[in-house]
């Protein structure tokens, strides 16, 4: 299509889930991974991607206070939250929250509309 890549940050603290979920949305999105939630927000911070994906239990900072922060700096972003939780504080600033284990099918499904919803943001608001 010629379209750029929809962005992609995947924070998750588990070294072998973040590879192989890295690995597996690398085929139709561009992919960038950190460690834990303070990685992840500053990745964040200087790779400005359309779409986070985060799991909830992260040393440093949980994914729904990254959730939160992501939102903060910029609101056009959205926040898939992973979690083996049901209830999950904090949820609401999180765009879609998937239970693990995860559907790579939904979650891929997940990140391809947000993407397209993150990047037809208006674009007066999507600055400030």
């Amino acid at each position: 299509m010629g379209a750029e890549r929809i962005k992609v940050l995947l924070v998750e603290d588990d070294g072998d889930s973040r590879e192989l979920l890295a690995e597996l949305l690398e085929a139709e999105f561009d992919v960038s991974t950190a460690p834990d939630g303070l990685a992840g927000l500053r990745a964040f911070e200087t790779w400005h991607p359309d779409v986070v994906v985060t799991d909830e239990s992260l040393p440093g900072i949980c994914g729904t206070e990254l959730a939160q922060r992501v939102k903060e700096r910029e609101p056009r972003a959205r926040v898939i939250l992973v979690s083996g939780y049901t209830q999950v504080q904090g949820a609401e600033y999180c765009d879609v929250v998937l239970r693990k284990p995860i559907d790579v099918e939904r979650l891929s499904a997940a990140v391809g509309r947000l993407g397209d919803e993150a990047r037809h943001w208006p674009a007066d608001e999507a600055r400030h």
